[in-house]
């Protein structure tokens, strides 16, 4: 075990003398303080490069990170704009992918999916991933020969499925890419055109941090582009554009502080 990996389970344990509820309040708070300290690590680093986070947010989500790997639980509290939208597309039955880009902290939708009782299935090649903050494994899928068929038959059973399409480097002709304010992006279309074939609803998602809380985003597509997937990837160029330009949404949100059994939802200013 190297220092580091020592280091996040020392962590992780001392956090487990504060009581759940406030767990998260002083992640935030170390964040804020820690980022010299993140800085000198290449987890930092690898994050860095991405271009898509504050310092603060990065710092947040290696300390969150370090609690649930080592079974140190939290509830984060989240604001959401734009949950109407997974309530709509659900409902359909046609099965929905929520996407988004590689920002540090965007893995708390599947949280924030989870709490609301959707279950959602995640395209991640970590066959352990948890559901960030709790001891529950995620239910995941895994890239192979054979991942985009089990996409959409996955879709075509109607589930919840997330997944983030950009890309360190290019696969090929597999890979398109496009430029943002934080510089280019390579991002791999084939789940969303696999979801365009199946007729399912296709979302976009970001959370970023705020001072007290987590500000997350779902969107649905800007035009009328179901089973279009070149429409589909345009759009959603446009809001990964949109939100490395730092700009958000100004529509109210929701605000959920995420626990155990708990799905409601009240309207924050």
């Amino acid at each position: 075990m190297n220092f580091f990996r020592r280091a996040e389970l020392c962590f992780a344990l001392l956090m487990r003398i504060l009581p759940r509820k406030f767990r998260f309040h002083a992640a935030l708070l170390l964040a804020q303080k820690s980022v010299p300290l993140f800085r000198k690590t290449e987890a930092y680093r690898e994050q860095e490069i991405k271009g898509f986070h504050d310092p603060r947010e990065i710092a947040l989500h290696l300390i969150l990170n370090a609690l649930t790997k080592n079974d140190t639980t939290f509830d984060p509290k989240i604001a959401v704009s734009g949950f109407q939208h997974i309530v709509q597309a659900h409902a359909r039955g046609k099965g929905v992918l929520v996407i988004g880009h590689h920002a540090a902290l965007t893995m708390f939708m599947v949280r924030l999916f989870y709490e609301a009782g959707f279950n959602p299935v995640v395209i991640t090649p970590d066959k352990q991933l948890r559901v960030a903050g709790t001891s529950i494994a995620a239910r995941t899928m895994q890239p192979s020969a054979t991942f985009l068929v089990k996409l959409r038959s996955t879709l075509r059973c109607g589930e919840l499925v997330c997944g983030m399409p950009d890309r360190a480097e290019h696969q090929g002709q597999r890979t398109i890419e496009f430029a943002t304010a934080v510089g280019p992006v390579i991002f791999a279309p084939a789940i969303i055109q696999v979801a365009a074939r199946c007729d399912a609803e296709v979302l976009f998602t970001e959370v970023r941090a705020d001072r007290h809380r987590l500000l997350a985003t779902i969107a649905a597509p800007a035009h009328a582009s179901r089973g279009d997937s070149a429409t589909l990837t345009e759009d959603f160029i446009s809001f990964v554009r949109e939100q490395t330009a730092g700009r958000h949404s100004t529509e109210p949100r929701l605000s959920v502080r995420a626990g155990r059994n708990n799905n409601k939802f009240a309207t924050s200013n």
